[in-house]
């Protein structure tokens, strides 16, 4: 039997882990992982993606950093995306309109997630 295709919408969406679910699936408090990420003595893996200022993890990622114990590993450049705001501002539309107008296909849509946080392409 085979799957029936993605909708047109969400075809490419991903969604990451942001900086309270990667703590979560670690068993880390999240104010000392965020205290490591900044000034560690433990060494956080550099985000994959950043929708405006939120960073976030596969979960693949952050499965292989707790299996290694916090030990640090290559890490490809961060991909960053617009969020919410700049999308509002790029357009000059408040945020119902943007979503209406992802809705009928005016502005594209969101192409990866952090938390709920959609991000696009710049």
């Amino acid at each position: 039997m085979t799957q029936p295709a993605p909708h047109h919408n969400d075809a490419g969406i991903r969604s990451f882990l942001g900086m309270g679910r990667m703590a979560t699936l670690a068993g880390i408090n999240y104010h000392t992982l965020l205290r490591w990420r900044h000034c560690g003595p433990v060494w956080v893996p550099s985000p994959d993606i950043q929708v405006g200022r939120w960073p976030g993890w596969s979960q693949p990622c952050v499965q292989h950093w707790i299996a290694l114990d916090h030990t640090p590993f290559g890490r490809p450049e961060c991909r960053r995306f617009a969020d919410t705001a700049e999308m509002r501002r790029a357009y000059r539309v408040n945020w119902i309109t943007l979503w209406l107008c992802i809705g009928d296909g005016t502005i594209p849509a969101p192409v990866v997630w952090v938390d709920g946080r959609p991000g696009w392409r710049r």
